[in-house]
């Protein structure tokens, strides 16, 4: 293949901005060192350890491992990457290793890394069943590992405490959060976030209980004469340390003490709310969010724990998508050593979410109201199987044994409001069941313009139910929706409809030729 060159000849191929021309950074002996700033001022000799410590905060150890939970709270699959037989075995073999293992665990001490930047997990491979798997799966503190300029992992020993050991391949799983730094294969945590609300946290809680001390409980004073001996004022002192531990002085008599006391605008909750608030601040570094771990009154039908719980979703599947890759990275690991030639399948967390179907039940009962039928595919597409017609209500005995009707016969002058001579009954009763037929078929043609009447307002009523989030949004849209004045064309219709039906159901006209042709093209106006 031919070189790949710029207009001066330079192979594009090339590196160029590499690691080890960063002027930027600082080498020893071919070793990165991480580039965190909060490691850099804070870290010390502690390193990697300082966050580790953060996890002793209750409320940063609480949404670190709802983080964590999140994730593997989540059903996980492994896909063969194609149906060749060779790749299935492959997704078979590894499926069953996992399960086999507490795979979980494993996921939990990778996820490690969402704090500290990376984590590492060493793999201890044994002959099972004529299979070479890893046996033992060991997390080791991250504290232990450093990282050459061709971003290597070595082992810091005692025999090499400084450039660390090479290590063999397939050994170390090594997990990565996604680094905003360029080029730092320590990646990056949420660590540097969480110092210092944390720090700025266990800080004020100190002055808080300190100021509980200091305004709890009354300072004893206690008062001796100006000749009292260094005895006497050490025997006072007891007594006063005796009443209130550590809240006592003393004063000669007639000397005077006051304490000057800080103007402030606030009031004594003061370190209560900067606790508070560093709380609200370690949500949002760990979740994105604060209203699944903070009680707070955003507003009827707001909507808004609703997209902060999305917003912390959102983080999950992040997570779970780099932690997918590496383990995916893993099972390729597996599948070279014992199946030759297959192609590692993918491992992944599952975050489709299943329909909300009391919501789709609740729009579909709006729209039936509003005259629309749905058909048994849709019930069953979203609704699943088990679902058949409701057989129709059975005909009432008196309308079952009514003879079949006739031809209408124009030429009688029956009245339909005073009823039918008995010898003509049968008459009477064809042409009423001819006035139902014309009503109904009137009635079915005019239903079938309902799209064109009131497809309009059905369309924005649909989108509005499902733009609205909750029910409450919605039914504040729909009495908004209400005092909407209605289409005159559409008012027009119907009340002409209805009032020809009225009419015709109540037989105040007499029969004659075309009477109920004519009632017909009354009701469709």
């Amino acid at each position: 293949m031919a070189e790949i060159v710029d207009q001066n000849g330079q192979p594009l191929r090339q590196e160029i901005a590499s690691i080890e021309r960063d002027p930027h950074r600082v080498f020893f002996g071919g070793i990165q060192y991480n580039e965190d700033d909060t490691l850099k001022s804070r870290g010390g000799s502690k390193g990697l350890k300082i966050y580790q410590e953060l996890k002793r905060d209750a409320h940063a150890g609480a949404v670190l491992a709802k983080r964590k939970r999140a994730v593997t709270g989540r059903p996980w699959v492994v896909e063969p990457a194609s149906e060749a037989p060779a790749d299935v075995a492959a997704a078979d073999l590894v499926r069953e290793y996992f399960e086999s293992i507490q795979f979980n665990q494993l996921c939990k001490r990778l996820l490690e890394a969402t704090l500290q930047g990376f984590a590492v997990v060493e793999a201890i491979w044994e002959v099972v069943d004529g299979k070479l798997l890893p046996t033992k799966l060991k997390a080791r503190n991250a504290r232990r590992f450093t990282f050459d300029v061709n971003d290597e992992m070595r082992l810091l020993t005692r025999e090499a405490p400084l450039l660390g050991e090479p290590l063999p391949p397939r050994k170390f799983i090594i997990h990565r959060r996604g680094a905003d730094t360029e080029d730092s294969p320590y990646g990056e945590g949420v660590g540097a976030m969480l110092f210092w609300p944390v720090f700025f946290k266990r800080n004020g809680i100190t002055f808080w209980l300190t100021f509980a001390d200091k305004f709890g409980a009354p300072t004893a004073l206690g008062k001796y004469p100006p000749n009292a001996q260094q005895a006497d004022q050490k025997k006072l002192l007891a007594a006063l340390k005796a009443i209130s531990r550590d809240a006592g002085v003393i004063i000669p008599d007639g000397m005077a003490v006051e304490f000057l006391e800080a103007q402030r605008s606030g009031s004594v909750d003061t370190y209560e709310k900067l606790v508070r608030y560093m709380d609200e601040l370690i949500s949002k570094a760990v979740l994105g969010e604060t209203m699944s771990t903070t009680a707070s009154s955003a507003g009827l039908g707001s909507g808004q724990a609703n997209v902060q719980d999305d917003v912390r979703m959102e983080v999950a599947k992040d997570d779970a998508d780099e932690l997918d890759e590496t383990l995916t990275e893993f099972a390729r690991w597996i599948v070279e050593l014992n199946i030759a030639g297959a192609k590692p399948p993918r491992v992944r967390r599952v975050f489709d979410e299943p329909e909300d179907t009391v919501k789709l039940a609740t729009r579909d009962k709006l729209l039936t109201e509003m005259g629309f039928e749905p058909d048994e595919a849709y019930i069953q597409q979203t609704y699943g199987n088990g679902w058949k017609k409701k057989a129709p209500a059975p005909m009432p005995p008196a309308l079952a044994s009514m003879p079949p009707g006739g031809a209408v016969d124009e030429t009688d002058q029956a009245d339909f409001a005073e009823g039918a001579p008995p010898q003509a009954a049968g008459s009477q009763r064809a042409f009423n069941r001819a006035r139902q037929e014309a009503i109904l078929a009137a009635s079915e043609e005019l239903a079938g313009q309902w799209k064109e009447l009131m497809g309009k307002p059905v369309e924005r009523l649909t989108a509005m139910l499902e733009e609205s989030g909750d029910l409450v949004a919605f039914r504040e849209g729909l009495a908004r929706l209400l005092d909407d004045k209605p289409d005159p064309t559409t008012v027009e219709t119907i009340a002409r409809a209805t009032f020809a039906g009225h009419l015709m159901g109540r037989g105040l006209a007499r029969k004659k030729p075309g009477l109920l042709g004519k009632w017909k093209q009354r009701l469709l106006g």
